[in-house]
C-alpha cells in the first residue's frame, strides 16, 4: 500500500458563526409620543407668528427723526410710510431708496430697534443760492438740485433765471458761475442767468456785466475790476461790458 494513501486524511475544521440579530419592536406609543411633540411644536410657532404679526407692542407708532433742520420730521415721517408698520415687515433698504428721492434730501438711513422703535437720520441738501424762476424761489445746492425754499435764509445769492423752462438739475457751470462770483464779490446780491448769455448783472453804475459761465470767474473779475478803473478814469460810461470771451467788449 502507498504511504501517502495510507495516510489519513484530516478532516477540514470548519468554524460557525452565529450571528445574533435583536430587533427591537417599535413600541405605538413611541410613535404617538412623536407625533404630540411635533404637533406642540407646530402649534407654538403658529402662536409666536400670530403674536408677532398681529400684537399692538410692535407696530411703529412714534419716528425719530435726526439730522433735519429745513424739512420738517412729520413730512419725513409721513414718507417714509413706516407709521402703523409692524416692524418686523420693515425694509429699510427700500425706505432708504423712497426718503433719498425726496428733492430735500441727499441721504437717509433707517434702523430698527425692537419692540417698535425707528430711527430715521437723514442728510439735507444744503442751500446755496437763491434761485427764482418767473414768480416762483427756489433752493439750489452746490450740485445744482433744485428743491423747494422752506424759508428765508441770509446770505445767498439772488439768481433770476429768465429761461423759458426750469429743470430740477440746473447747469452745473451756471451754478459754479454764481458760487465763485458769490466769493469774489461777497457784496452782490442779485444776478440774473441766461442759457445764452450766461451769469450778468449790473454794477453800481448801471452798466451791464456780462461774464458767462465757467471755471475762470476769477480772472474775469480781476479784467472787470481794472476795466472799470480804466474806463472812469478815462470819463467813459459803457452800457454793456462782455467779459465772456478772452478779449474784453464793451459798448
Amino acid at each position: 500500500m502507498d504511504a501517502k494513501s495510507s495516510k489519513r486524511r484530516r478532516p477540514r475544521s470548519k468554524r460557525t458563526y452565529e450571528i445574533a440579530t435583536t430587533r427591537r419592536a417599535v413600541q405605538p406609543w413611541t410613535l404617538e409620543r412623536g407625533k404630540i411633540a411635533s404637533f406642540f411644536l407646530l402649534a407654538t410657532l403658529i402662536s409666536l407668528v400670530y403674536y408677532f404679526s398681529s400684537s399692538q407692542a410692535f407696530f411703529v407708532h412714534k419716528i425719530r427723526v435726526v439730522g433735519n433742520r429745513f424739512v420738517p420730521a412729520e413730512e419725513i415721517g409721513q414718507s417714509s410710510g413706516l407709521e402703523g408698520m409692524n416692524i418686523f415687515w420693515i425694509n429699510p433698504a427700500r425706505v432708504e431708496e423712497a426718503l433719498s428721492c425726496l428733492a430735500s434730501i441727499k441721504e437717509a438711513k433707517v434702523s430698527c430697534r425692537l419692540p417698535r422703535e425707528v430711527t430715521i437720520e437723514v442728510v439735507e441738501r444744503q442751500p446755496r443760492l437763491l434761485w427764482q424762476w418767473r414768480e416762483n424761489r427756489y433752493w439750489v445746492d452746490e450740485e445744482g438740485i433744485v428743491t423747494p425754499a422752506r424759508g428765508e435764509l441770509e446770505g445767498l445769492l439772488l439768481v433770476k433765471d429768465l429761461s423759458p423752462q426750469l429743470h430740477n438739475r440746473l447747469d452745473p457751470g451756471a451754478v459754479r458761475a454764481a458760487l465763485q462770483l458769490k466769493s469774489l464779490l461777497p457784496e452782490l446780491k442779485e444776478v440774473q442767468y441766461s442759457p445764452e448769455t450766461g451769469i450778468h448783472f449790473r454794477n453800481r453804475y448801471g452798466w451791464l456785466i456780462y461774464l458767462g459761465t465757467g471755471e475762470d470767474m476769477a480772472e474775469k473779475v480781476a479784467i472787470m475790476q481794472a476795466l472799470t478803473s480804466q474806463l472812469l478814469a478815462k470819463n467813459i460810461r459803457p452800457k454793456l461790458v462782455d467779459l465772456r470771451f478772452k478779449k474784453p467788449y464793451y459798448k
